[in-house]
């Protein structure tokens, strides 16, 4: 009975809902919009309750953004390019994104991470001490986790060079 409600498109129900998803945490606007979706409330419904909510200062896509680039930067030490997929995935506009990263590099940039993985990775020991084969591991690993090729580079060099032996 209480799906029927919801699907009768009630503004306040619509408006409880998305309340109850951004009381757990912070969301985008298109998540909320495909929350609001998949539960099966109208598209003009849905606008009416985000415009609301945005206008309120409970949905704030670039606060979300910063908030959670700021935590992939600093927590899960990733690279921006894969930052940026993050906020992709999560429907962040491609200009609030490179803001949001941009001010997270602030906090913790690029080579800092770079060398925080590394250090982990290598457990001690100096890029010399490593095979050719596990240094490639290493530099694909560092890909995946989104960190840009020149950016790797420099890592290496820096921490005893890239050289094949």
């Amino acid at each position: 009975m209480n799906r029927e409600k919801k699907r009768s498109g009630s503004a306040a129900s619509a408006e409880e809902s998305a309340l109850r998803s951004l009381a757990m945490r912070d969301h985008s606007q298109e998540e909320v919009r495909r929350k609001l979706q998949a539960k099966g409330f109208g598209a003009e419904e849905i606008e009416r309750v985000l415009k609301n909510l945005v206008s309120r200062g409970i949905l704030d896509d670039f606060r979300y953004a910063s908030r959670l680039a700021l935590s992939l930067t600093s927590e899960k030490l990733l690279g921006p390019q894969r930052i940026r997929q993050k906020l992709f995935q999560r429907g962040i506009p491609a200009n609030l994104a490179k803001e949001a990263i941009e001010k997270a590099e602030e906090t913790l940039a690029v080579g800092e991470r770079l060398q925080q993985v590394l250090r982990t990775k290598l457990k001690g020991r100096s890029l010399g001490q490593v095979l050719p084969r596990e240094k490639r591991r290493l530099i694909n690993y560092l890909r995946q986790r989104g960190f840009l090729w020149e950016d790797i580079a420099e890592a290496f060099e820096g921490a005893g060079g890239l050289k094949e032996e």
